[in-house]
């Protein structure tokens, strides 16, 4: 699996023990990590491409957005809130990444409500558990098996009206329907 991980410029000054720690959590579950923080998103650009669109600030918004599209999930630090990862949260939902943002000071899943979004407060003793547990629940979400089955014309419909209520796709709803039965299931078991 390959995240993406990035946070603020402007924060580095006051966060970026806290982007180390970050970076280590991920790095510990052992997944393929592009980030500025590892300094490797920029070979995402090809030189030509570097050339053609010549402004440093260009090539770095660019390798951003290829990073994102190029993980299966992005992690972001936003202790120190930034329009910039505003939007790269948005590029990654809009790409139907799992998101999680992480802060030192909110849990921002209080406040946005998405199905790729997912977001939690941390400190140095949590940072690692929830950056595991994300990493999990977003491998699950990388599908390589292929299931068909016949429904109804009225079962259609009602995935499609339930799903658009979600903002989801048939596929995505019934899928989202499996995993919230599976987690009920497990949690019967485990209580």
């Amino acid at each position: 699996m390959t995240v993406f991980f990035t946070a603020s410029y402007y924060g580095r000054e006051k966060y970026q023990k806290y982007y180390d720690l970050v970076r280590g959590a991920i790095e510990a579950t052992g997944v393929k990590l592009i980030s500025p923080e590892k300094n490797n998103y920029l070979e995402l650009v090809s030189e030509s491409e570097k050339r053609r669109l010549a402004e440093p600030k260009k090539i770095h918004y660019e390798a951003i957005r290829r990073g994102i599209e190029k993980a299966d999930a992005v992690i972001i630090e936003i202790s120190n809130e930034d329009f910039q990862l505003g939007h790269e949260a948005t590029i990654a939902i809009q790409n139907k990444k799992p998101v999680l943002c992480l802060s030192i000071f909110d849990d921002f899943s209080l406040k946005i409500t998405n199905p790729y979004f997912f977001g939690a407060k941390y400190s140095e003793y949590t940072a690692a558990e929830i950056i595991e547990e994300f990493t999990k629940r977003a491998g699950r979400r990388n599908f390589s098996e292929r299931f068909n089955m016949f429904l109804s014309p009225g079962q259609i419909r009602y995935l499609e009206s339930a799903g658009q209520s979600f903002g989801l796709n048939k596929s995505e709803y019934l899928r989202r329907l499996i995993d919230e039965d599976m987690e009920k299931v497990k949690n019967d078991v485990e209580a």
